[in-house]
């Protein structure tokens, strides 16, 4: 009987761990996002930028000091740095702006070197 009562329980612990095998890539894909949520874009004009690294404003992602260097020439801002593959930028314009304008343009795409305060 014991014996018995053990092989059953080694069955269910085999079922509910094989369960678990096949259910856990899936809760990966499908779980961690609400279905019902849409995909909407946000408008970067209308994102408000509080704190903004002064002189040091825009980032881009870029291969090469050389190519981060051309962006600027696009945009007609300041190259500032470039450091593992992402390129620094100063403008004395609205950074919202200048990101609008590249946008329209089909420039690389330029992002608002933003730091947050913890309280």
């Amino acid at each position: 009987m014991n014996n018995r009562l053990h092989t059953v329980n080694i069955k269910i612990s085999g079922i509910i761990i094989g369960a678990a095998i096949m259910i856990f890539p899936f809760s990966l894909l499908f779980g961690c996002s609400p279905r019902d949520q849409k995909n909407e874009s946000i408008s970067v004009s209308h994102s408000p930028i509080a704190n903004y690294v002064e002189g040091e404003e825009l980032l881009c992602i870029a291969k090469s000091e050389e190519e981060a260097r051309e962006i600027a020439k696009m945009y007609g801002i300041e190259f500032v740095k470039y450091a593992y593959g992402v390129a620094t930028f100063h403008t004395t314009e609205d950074p919202r702006s200048v990101i609008e304008m590249g946008k329209q343009k089909g420039y690389p795409e330029l992002s608002v070197n933003e730091y947050n305060e913890l309280y």
